[in-house]
């Protein structure tokens, strides 16, 4: 997997391991989430103040969501 988990100890990799697939799900569920709504409805809630703008946030949730989609097709072509 890692050099760094490589070097735990058996009890520690299993925590480890539970801790990364823990925030594994919490990231699916906001990615769900996230592509449950609309752009701009994303965008604002994905807003913090100092963080990126409403407007780049969309911008950045526009493209994601395309690489996504570009995926897919590729994927469809290839099957």
């Amino acid at each position: 997997m890692s050099a760094y988990r490589d070097s735990l100890t058996g009890e520690q990799q299993a925590i480890y391991d539970q801790a990364c697939a823990g925030a594994a799900f919490v990231m699916a569920r906001a990615r769900r989430r996230r592509d449950s709504l609309p752009v701009e409805a994303a965008a604002r809630e994905a807003y913090i103040p100092g963080g990126p703008s409403v407007e780049e946030l969309a911008d950045l949730i526009r493209a994601q969501r395309e690489r996504a989609r570009a995926r897919l097709a590729t994927k469809e072509r290839a099957a």
